[in-house]
């Protein structure tokens, strides 16, 4: 199909750009109902999909939106409008290919959340931009198998889960945010939002505990949780072992109170990477284990942890599928 002015640009009056019109640009993008005069080689160094969008500047259709603009002679890009681009991330994206906004480690989470959506394969698929942006969102919320989520920023978290699971955001960055709201934020597994049930609880409106996160989002938490206590409850009821006999029976007799009661109290049960940590913490040496023996389980505890991690990119591709994105 070629382009067209189909996009809703009829029934709204066409808005002229007042910080992104350029005296010199050569072309304007018609974003419903704002256009903008950008620099056409700057967009088609970035992504091919534009030109897909490019209308003569001598079509009827070019003319009736440039004219009243004052751009008479210069071609026209109209976004479909079932692209879903937010001005106000277009505007964002603008933004950063002048260098106005360049993407910095401490760049803020509304600027990446902004970057992110609109250069996604899903609307204009900036490549390299959109791994830019990638790689900023993984410094923000970084993964483990060192526990990390005490490093999340609450305010954003349940946002960018959302955010990572509508655009394809990369796997490790989707495991730290998964991991982080399921085991962080008073999830049941077996609870309202159970995901065992053939179809998705309604969790709209004032009732829902989570409002930022979908229903399909919500059911991949729970799967997660449930899956991270399944495999972790044998491990924690299984006493750990010492190289030497004399060790061992001194782990046993703390290992109740030391190690399953905590984690029972403080919900650890579902949070393995924090419960491996607090156990290879744990004053053993206090307790009469020697130091060979010590390191032996600490070494021990944290390739568990690493093999929780591993399994957790599992769990979640495998959630991913069972609860298709619409």
């Amino acid at each position: 199909m070629s382009p067209n002015l189909t996009n809703g640009i009829e029934s709204q009056q066409p808005q002229k750009s007042s910080r992104f019109w350029f005296d010199d640009g050569s072309v304007l993008v018609s974003l419903v109902p704002s256009v903008y005069k950008v620099h056409k080689s700057i967009l088609d160094r970035h992504s091919s999909k534009f030109a897909s969008w490019l209308i003569d500047a001598a079509d009827p259709a070019a003319l009736a939106l440039s004219r009243p603009l004052g751009g008479v002679g210069t071609p026209v890009i109209a976004i479909p409008g079932d692209q879903d681009i937010a001005t106000e991330d277009f505007e964002t994206l603008l933004a950063y290919l002048y260098h106005d906004s360049p993407l910095r480690p401490e760049s803020s989470f509304r600027q990446l959340a902004c970057i992110l959506r609109v250069s996604s394969p899903r609307q204009l698929c900036l490549t390299s931009t959109f791994e830019l942006a990638n790689r900023d969102l993984a410094a923000l919320f970084p993964g483990g198998p060192a526990p990390f989520a005490h490093r999340h920023r609450t305010e954003y978290l349940e946002e960018a889960l959302e955010l990572a699971l509508q655009y394809d955001i990369h796997l490790e960055t989707k495991k730290a945010l998964l991991y982080s709201v399921a085991t962080s934020t008073n999830f049941d597994p077996k609870g309202e939002y159970d995901p065992s049930g053939s179809e998705a609880h309604d969790v709209s409106g004032a009732a829902a505990p989570h409002p930022a996160l979908s229903p399909r989002t919500l059911r991949i938490c729970h799967h997660l949780l449930a899956s991270l206590i399944a495999d972790f409850t044998p491990v924690l009821f299984t006493v750990g072992g010492a190289s030497h006999m004399a060790c061992t029976d001194i782990v046993a007799d703390r290992w109740m109170d030391d190690v399953i009661t905590p984690a029972l109290a403080d919900g650890g049960v579902g949070r393995p990477l924090e419960t491996l940590a607090r156990m290879a913490a744990w004053r053993w040496k206090e307790k009469g284990v020697c130091e060979e023996c010590m390191e032996s389980m600490k070494v021990e505890w944290g390739e568990m942890a690493s093999k929780v991690w591993e399994k957790v990119g599992g769990w979640v591709d495998e959630a991913e599928k069972e609860f298709c994105r619409n």
